[in-house]
């Protein structure tokens, strides 16, 4: 009962990560950088953060933490690779680029740039794929992150019936 209550109440903590991941990722720079954005947008995106977030919490990071846990490697490092992996191969498998007669454009940090022309994929359409994977990793890596942390807090190894040698005694 104690591990289901533990994977709870970790899983939680890792969705509510998310918004402020995606507060300093992404909106902080925006607004340091003069960009126009309504402030009463931060609450629908937050929002919109952990709902993302949960899918992959809860069908990703609890079974395979729960793995971990009764293979008795639980650790932070797999936990923290597996979540930064899940969230890179969501935006990854789709590479940039399309039919031959797709093209398109954005912004690329205040300029305008074309990321696809004739279904061929630019330099900048390669520096936004990249960005995404790194954006969508960070969020994975953070979010294991924090179930790890929570997890590991919660159920830490008891010591308490360790014997202890009496002093002078070796």
């Amino acid at each position: 009962m104690k591990v289901l209550l533990t994977a709870i109440v970790s899983s939680i903590a890792a969705m509510l990560i998310q918004p402020v991941v995606l507060l300093l990722w992404f909106v902080l720079p925006a607004v340091l950088s003069g960009a126009d954005m309504a402030w009463l947008d931060l609450g629908p995106i937050s929002f919109y953060s952990v709902l993302f977030a949960a899918p992959f919490v809860l069908l990703v990071g609890v079974p395979l933490s729960l793995i971990l846990w009764r293979i008795g490697r639980f650790r932070w490092w797999p936990l923290a690779a597996s979540g930064a992996l899940a969230g890179a191969l969501f935006v990854g498998w789709d590479i940039p680029g399309g039919d031959p007669g797709y093209s398109s454009g954005g912004n690329w940090y205040g300029q305008p740039v074309q990321f696809v022309v004739a279904g061929v994929p630019t330099l900048y359409g390669w520096l936004s794929y990249m960005q995404s994977i790194l954006a969508f990793a960070l969020h994975g890596f953070v979010g294991a992150t924090t179930f790890y942390v929570v997890w590991a807090s919660v159920l830490r190894p008891n010591n308490s019936f360790k014997p202890n040698p009496l002093r002078g005694s070796a």
